[in-house]
């Protein structure tokens, strides 16, 4: 009796060993065999060059040269090449988000998910290069056309306004104190508008998107009265109506973190006058449009580009203004929804995006006779941005 348990114990012994080695092999083979799968199918499949869901561009296949392979160049960039251009990348985001969420983590891709369906993206701390070197431009730049008013809005992003929706104990730079260094830095002859008291005192209307990072057309309207009021612009207060162009609006933040939240809706302000007449000429694309608004962007996933069709390089704007005033507005995308207050105080705005812009600013400013400037970012955009420079020392 005892010999035959003992034969059926090492039996099930070898039965067991036997099982296993075969579970391993096929993993084994499972695991490779997916690598196979997903490497033959990056090879195959082309590259994409822009991500709609995630609204940016994807970093392409970089060039070999072994300079950039030794000065590890090379490597950082193919590395994010892989990981951009991966089959299946929006359904892996989606996948680690749920995990993640079972977790109990509580922000995904430097995105908070907050309270009351608010995704809010964190605040980078500024790159101290970059920024020496902007307002090092700025200063130059303002001293060299002394005639032009210039005026400087960094409008601080929803992780500081909107602080009391963020997970607690979140850990964040405090933008304002970043401003107010950034006004001490600036010279005398550029005005700094400081909003943020401004949309704090706004803040639990909806002022900025859930699932967006820009801040919505009454968020940009409200700054507008700020730099109404520091460049002497008479403005009725009452002279808008306001139109909604979209119930379904999915931004950035929701794309970039996964997390499933409700849609943002999107108004347009209109002057109740309907003084609002212009010609919108794109010179890069070599287009002209009657309107400010795109309306084929609300058939896309992107519906903040219903203003002006998103960023481009240079956009020319003519009004039916009474103004003899010219502005020159360099910017980033949160100038987009500000820029229709504008039309009713200037004949012309000329709007520069130095992230794209590559042309003779000082050409551009006496062709058109420029008589005010204004600099319309977003402080996650200004503190970390390498293009301004560039642009204003023309090189």
């Amino acid at each position: 009796m005892k010999y035959r348990n003992k034969k059926l114990r090492r039996n099930l012994q070898k039965n067991s060993r036997k099982y296993k080695n075969v579970y391993i092999k096929l993993m084994t083979i499972m695991f490779l065999l997916t690598i196979f799968v997903f490497v033959g199918l990056n090879l195959i499949i082309k590259d994409k060059e822009f991500s709609e869901n995630e609204n940016r561009i994807l970093q392409q296949k970089p060039k070999f040269t072994f300079d950039r392979l030794f000065e590890g160049r090379y490597t950082k960039k193919y590395e994010k090449y892989t990981v951009d251009q991966i089959v299946g990348r929006d359904e892996f985001i989606k996948v680690k988000t749920k995990i993640d969420s079972l977790l109990g983590k509580n922000s995904e891709n430097g995105v908070y998910k907050g309270k009351d369906g608010y995704l809010i993206e964190n605040f980078n701390k500024p790159n101290k290069e970059y920024l020496k070197a902007n307002i090092e431009a700025i200063n130059k730049f303002a001293n060299k056309h002394k005639d032009i008013n210039q005026y400087m809005l960094i409008a601080p992003n929803s992780v500081n306004i909107l602080s009391d929706k963020l997970p607690n104990f979140a850990p964040v730079y405090d933008q304002d104190k970043y401003l107010k260094e950034l006004d001490k830095s600036i010279d005398n002859k550029v005005k700094f508008i400081n909003v943020s008291d401004s949309l704090k005192d706004h803040k639990k209307e909806y002022i900025y998107y859930k699932t967006d990072h820009h801040w919505t057309t009454l968020g940009a309207y409200y700054a507008f009265l700020d730099f109404a009021n520091q460049a002497g612009l008479d403005v009725n207060p009452n002279g808008y109506e306001k139109y909604r162009v979209s119930n379904d609006f999915y931004g950035t933040l929701y794309s970039k973190s996964g997390y499933k939240v409700d849609p943002d809706k999107v108004d347009i302000f209109t002057p109740k006058d309907k003084n609002d007449q212009v010609i919108v000429e794109y010179k890069e694309e070599k287009k002209k449009s009657p309107t400010i608004y795109n309306s084929e962007a609300l058939k896309k996933k992107d519906k903040y580009e219903v203003f002006l069709g998103g960023n481009h390089p240079l956009v020319d704007i003519k009004t039916t203004s009474e103004s003899d005033k010219v502005l020159l507005l360099v910017k980033d995308s949160y100038a987009n929804s500000f820029v229709q207050f504008l039309t009713h105080y200037y004949k012309e705005i000329i709007m520069v995006d130095p992230r794209y812009y590559y042309e003779d600013i000082e050409k551009l400013i006496k062709d058109k006779n420029i008589t005010d400037m204004l600099y319309l970012y977003n402080s996650n955009t200004f503190f970390n941005d390498s293009s301004l420079a560039p642009v204003l020392n023309n090189i």
